[in-house]
């Protein structure tokens, strides 16, 4: 009997957390100090590439100057075009939410893949969404995995979660218990909900830690170079729908930087 309820907690916590695990939540906003608007706008007129991500931080949060998400999007897709990593990041989730600009999938993996190419966690986070729920790219369980997995080792705790759950259920990857237990145990330990009580039920099925810190992966080598490329792989070019869109739409925010918003200096709080 006991046996018995066991499985069902873990059935029904499973199909639980398998739902929430389609769900990207951590998208932290940037800190913008009250000032920053005014100390960086001559240095990002002047081409000062962190200056033109803050100061597109300034009009997404609204600190410093007036809240326009378009400014927002126009300052980023400049610091971007110039391969500012957060900037990248930035456009990636703007695109994704539509925010400031018109929602497009096939543009958001796009740039998650430019700044995931270069180990910005969340960037990472986001890239393996992408690639396991198919948004705006060609739908690949194995390298979402592995993104997934790079993500958690950059202390990513819904990461750490989410790889938890593949690993325990052998989706894109090998399945490994021991290696389960592990992340959902970091995951835990940044109170990452649910992550303990999976942690549970895996130990009372006999699972332990695995008696090795480091172990190699069974998958391949994870997603790296430019171009946002994941293991090896280009991630726009494997959607051919998205193929098109997210190339234009790149050269559109290139476009975009080589414009200083002098409608963003006029509208500073006075």
């Amino acid at each position: 009997m006991t046996k018995i309820r066991i499985f069902i907690t873990i059935a029904t916590i499973a199909l639980l957390s398998s739902v929430a695990a389609g769900k990207v939540k951590t998208n932290p906003m940037p800190e913008v100090g009250l000032t920053d608007y005014y100390d960086y706008l001559a240095k990002a007129d002047q081409g000062d590439v962190q200056a033109a991500r803050i100061i597109g931080n300034c009009y997404l949060t609204g600190k410093g100057i007036d809240k326009d998400a378009k400014q927002a999007w126009k300052w980023y897709a400049k610091a971007a075009g110039k391969g500012d990593l957060e900037a990248r990041y930035r456009v990636a989730c703007l695109y994704r939410d539509g925010i400031g600009v018109k929602k497009n999938e096939a543009e958001a993996a796009y740039w998650f893949g430019k700044a995931a190419s270069n180990g910005h966690a969340l960037a990472l986070l986001n890239l393996a969404d992408c690639y396991a729920n198919g948004r705006g790219i060609q739908k690949d369980q194995r390298i979402a995995s592995e993104n997934y997995w790079r993500a958690a080792d950059r202390g990513v705790a819904e990461a750490a979660y989410i790889i938890g759950l593949r690993l325990r259920d052998g989706i894109g990857i090998t399945q490994n218990l021991p290696m389960a237990l592990k992340f959902f145990r970091q995951a835990a330990e940044f109170g990452y909900e649910d992550a303990a009580e999976m942690a549970t039920l895996l130990e009372l099925e006999g699972v332990k830690l695995p008696e090795k810190t480091k172990v190699k992966k069974s998958s391949p080598s994870p997603a790296s170079g430019n171009n946002a490329k994941a293991s090896g792989k280009n991630p726009v070019k494997k959607a051919k729908s998205g193929k098109t869109v997210a190339k234009k739409g790149a050269s559109k925010a290139h476009h975009s930087s080589g414009k200083s918003s002098k409608k963003g200096s006029k509208k500073s709080k006075k």
